[in-house]
């Protein structure tokens, strides 16, 4: 992929620090377009794991781009930030952040990051934060690295990313917008020719300063949030007034000043992005006293957006306690295998809580629902999973679940009961399998 946009001439030499979901990514996608990069991260048994072609986590297409950046040498993992440094003249900072939950302004990784790569930069680096973080972060970096370094010559920007899970690589290779935040022309230069062949291709290159494209990445997966909290707000509300929300977000949607992308109903979302961006945003504001409280009811809303799920499941089966419930997907979204925050893993909580037997069928992400959650079990088939349940509930919208054989699902069930909590299904095909289905924000039968 992207092979036909390689860079004519000799490429930059980039370090990429951290091989998470967005530094291995960035790492392989500009190897794709002829830059050498040297992607470090400490963790030897991933490292090793990347030798060998192998990613540690499911993303389309990313196999392919880490077995031809090593077949053609522009592509290497190293455990040192010194090895990824050397010769560098882009070094881009991917480390993580705090799990979901924690004080958003411990961001020692960032910090820790900065200094190893201080210590061992050539002159004239330029040093680029893609994590995600508060506005004022490029500023902390830069002084952090001219205390390590007095002597060296550097640059800090930002250029925070916009990629969705399970359609990484697309973004990354063709994006609709790249934002950079940068203070001087020799910075701006040197990620201009960077992405040479993708704003070649016609992408929009917005250039700003590194608080803005701080705040701008915030501020869009925080609107996300909203959209999605606001679809749960109004399926609450077409419960109760005998409204169907799918019509309703699908009208909002035709908008073109809305868009209906982001406006489904149903668990809510997760992941480990969108939650830590609303809160961070959140607590940006309070610290700048600012009180943004429409952050705290959007996630207020997405916590409640669960519970009306357990709710409605126990309606459907009236007593939880020793009944089996059929999870019909785990990952937090379709076309990846994360479960980070996952709704799916928080309605599991709730539903063993109650005394519930809870099964889990994914094509991607069931071994990590189990550990996260041991006393999950777990099924490679959903009709074997199903097998005695008295309700399946649909918490990830993957294009399998369309393709099942619901008389085959209900034959080995307790009780013909779907949940649909995505609002995947077609419900004329499921009540025809003689399944009573409850989806979200309908009036009950």
């Amino acid at each position: 992929m992207g092979g036909d946009r390689r860079l004519p001439g000799d490429g930059v030499n980039v370090a990429v620090i951290g091989t998470g979901r967005v530094g291995l990514v960035t790492g392989a996608c500009l190897a794709s377009l002829g830059h050498t990069v040297a992607c470090m991260d400490a963790d030897e048994t991933r490292v090793a794991m990347l030798r060998e072609g192998r990613a540690p986590f499911y993303e389309p297409g990313l196999d392919d781009l880490v077995g031809d950046g090593l077949a053609s040498a522009t592509l290497r993992f190293v455990d040192t930030v010194a090895e990824a440094v050397q010769g560098a003249e882009v070094a881009f900072i991917c480390v993580g952040r705090p799990p979901v939950g924690r004080d958003d302004r411990s961001l020692s990784a960032v910090e820790d990051a900065a200094r190893a790569v201080a210590k061992s930069a050539p002159q004239g680096l330029v040093v680029v934060v893609k994590s995600t973080v508060p506005p004022g972060t490029n500023r902390r970096v830069a002084q952090v690295v001219a205390t390590e370094r007095a002597d060296l010559e550097f640059d800090v920007a930002s250029n925070p990313e916009f990629l969705r899970e399970g359609r990484a690589v697309e973004d990354t290779l063709r994006p609709d917008r790249l934002v950079v935040g940068a203070s001087g022309e020799r910075t701006l230069d040197a990620l201009r020719r960077l992405y040479e062949p993708i704003l070649d291709a016609g992408c929009r290159l917005i250039e700003t300063d590194p608080a803005t494209a701080e705040l701008a990445k915030l501020s869009s997966n925080a609107f996300l949030a909203l959209k999605i909290s606001y679809a749960n707000g109004l399926a609450r509300l077409a419960e109760r007034t005998g409204a169907d929300v799918a019509d309703v977000v699908d009208i909002l949607g035709s908008d073109p000043r809305i868009g209906r992308e982001f406006l489904g109903a149903g668990l809510g979302y997760g992941g480990y992005c969108l939650p830590k961006d609303v809160a961070m945003l959140e607590k940006t504001a309070s610290r700048a006293g600012y009180d943004f409280g429409l952050l705290r009811e959007v996630a207020r809303i997405n916590d409640e957006a669960v519970e009306a799920v357990v709710r409605t499941v126990e309606e459907a089966v009236w007593n939880l306690e020793g009944k089996r419930v059929t999870l019909l997907g785990a990952a937090f979204k379709p076309g990846t295998d994360d479960v980070r925050a996952a709704p799916s893993l928080t309605l599991a909580r709730r539903l063993l809580d109650a005394g519930a037997e809870v099964v889990v069928w994914d094509p991607k992400a069931a071994k990590h629902a189990a550990e996260e959650l041991p006393a999950l079990g777990i099924s490679e088939d959903p009709y074997e999973a199903a097998v005695g349940a008295s309700c399946a509930v649909v918490c990830t919208d993957w294009p399998e679940l369309r393709e099942l054989d619901l008389g085959h699902l209900g034959g080995g069930m307790a009780e013909r009961v779907i949940v649909d909590a995505r609002n995947a299904l077609d419900e004329e095909e499921a009540r025809a399998a003689g399944f009573r289905y409850v989806p979200i924000g309908r009036a009950a039968d």
